[in-house]
């Protein structure tokens, strides 16, 4: 059988390949092993801060220094009080950062965890009763905050509701700037909303959803009775604080 020859012409721009087959077909290649794909692995890292301690509340401003590794995605702190009273964490300015404040009862250790963007300043502020004594245990990784996508999405649609629901309130207890047939129409309005938002639900604010409704529905609802007592509205809340979506209000009254 005759063999490929190859020339390839000196200073030429190409090369040229002539096969000459005569009288027997071209054995077909043997099929190689298929070449195992490389799966880079990704190993998470994580690190323990330092230990920090304290009794009563922080100070607002500047609030406590709280250095984070350059490798530091996210942080979870192993909050620990004793007392049954509330405590209440920010890690840096949580508005600035666009993530939320989370809070706790003191009846142990609690874990909260925080995304840290470069948007996160390294402070970190504690608010419990005076007297109450607490530590902080940070955990550092280099893994991402993840936030649920549906949560974040109801999270929004609800503010717009609350919002509503709000502004009727502080418009006739507080500026008198309606009056009570114009307090219930704003209070249906949203409640109409807040009504579709239950019915679709996906996640587990459904039900927080579902009694708010009943509530404002209800005949025990009165104008101010909303801004004033937060028991349905705080479980919505703190499951938006701890996705880090956190209900954002627009006031319609004030300056």
């Amino acid at each position: 059988m005759p063999r490929a020859r190859a020339t390839i012409s000196a200073g030429s721009a190409f090369a040229v390949l002539v096969l000459m087959v005569s009288g027997c077909t071209a054995a077909e290649p043997e099929a190689g092993p298929t070449p195992t794909p490389t799966v880079e692995t990704v190993v998470e890292v994580s690190t323990t801060g330092p230990v920090i301690t304290g009794t009563g509340p922080t100070e607002p401003y500047p609030g406590i220094d709280f250095p984070l590794p350059d490798h530091a995605r996210t942080v979870t702190i192993d909050f620990e009080c004793e007392g049954g009273l509330n405590f209440h964490l920010e890690v840096g300015d949580p508005m600035a950062a666009g993530d939320a404040p989370l809070r706790g009862t003191c009846d142990g250790t609690t874990s909260l965890t925080w995304p840290v963007t470069e948007q996160t300043a390294p402070k970190l502020f504690v608010w419990t009763p005076d007297g109450v004594e607490w530590t902080v245990t940070p955990h550092f990784s280099t893994a991402e905050f993840v936030r649920d996508e549906a949560i974040t999405a109801e999270c929004e649609a609800f503010s717009e509701i609350y919002s509503a629901l709000s502004n009727a309130d502080i418009g006739l207890t507080e500026y008198q700037a309606f009056d009570e047939a114009e307090w219930k129409r704003r209070v249906e309005a949203a409640s109409v909303e807040l009504e579709t938002l239950a019915g679709a639900s996906e996640t587990a604010m459904s039900d927080s959803f579902s009694a708010l409704l009943a509530w404002v529905r209800g005949d025990g609802h009165r104008p101010g009775a909303l801004v004033t007592d937060a028991s349905l509205t705080d479980p919505i809340s703190d499951t938006c604080n701890t996705n880090h979506s956190p209900l954002i209000l627009t006031g319609e009254f004030g300056g």
